[in-house]
């Protein structure tokens, strides 16, 4: 249910007008220049954070398996908060660049865009899908009780719908901005689902849900 509660844009608008200003709160990282260590403390944190949970992985287990000095730790994260925000960015940007890259990759080999999505999906899964979505466990961790976390969190998945709205579009499947929560909640059914079932086998699933909507709508069935 939560799933699809967010997909559908019920989330309180205060959040991601939190998200937006993020930049500006009081919890952030430090704008500080590129640096190794704290490339790799984020790294740790964003496997800690899958495997054990937010709140389950304290600052001193980050600082023990990352290998690096407190102090260095809060030079670069003046909160374990602000850890949290940059370890979202990471997933979520590395997240979108897997699906895209995936995507590509699978059209080449004659794939219909839209299913395209689903096996890109499926190889992320695969390697990184273990434990579910990362993103929408932090949502599910902070609402309620931290809105600059939750924010972010909800501004990463809203995301979804446009994306996915963007490659209905290109493949000229009409109503693709009302569609495309449809195919969301597909892929977001998968994600949740890879912990059970196994990433690669969730969005075979999805898939075949999808390749059923594509030849409902070329069809012309009234939409649900």
């Amino acid at each position: 249910m939560v799933i699809w509660n967010y997909t559908r844009a019920s989330i309180p608008e205060l959040l991601v007008d939190l998200c937006m200003s993020r930049r500006t709160a009081s919890i952030k990282a430090s704008p500080a220049r590129p640096s190794k260590k704290r490339d790799h403390l984020v790294t740790v944190a964003e496997s800690l954070f899958d495997r054990d949970g937010f709140h389950g992985t304290g600052v001193d287990r980050l600082v023990a398996d990352s290998g690096i000095a407190r102090m260095t730790f809060y030079k670069h994260f003046p909160t374990k908060n602000a850890l949290v925000l940059a370890v979202l960015e990471q997933r979520d940007s590395r997240f979108w660049a897997a699906l895209e890259d995936g995507c590509l990759l699978h059209q080449s080999k004659g794939t219909h865009p839209v299913l395209a999505i689903f096996d890109a999906l499926g190889d992320w899964l695969d390697h990184d899908g273990a434990h579910g979505c990362l993103v929408l466990r932090a949502l599910g961790e902070f609402v309620g009780h931290d809105l600059t976390l939750a924010g972010d969190a909800a501004f990463r998945k809203r995301k979804s719908g446009p994306w996915v709205a963007q490659h209905l579009t290109a493949a000229a499947i009409e109503q693709a901005e009302t569609r495309c929560w449809d195919l969301v909640l597909l892929m977001e059914g998968a994600m949740a689902l890879a912990p059970v079932v196994g990433g690669r086998d969730a969005a075979g699933q999805a898939r075949h849900a999808a390749s059923a909507l594509l030849s409902a709508w070329a069809d012309g069935t009234p939409k649900g």
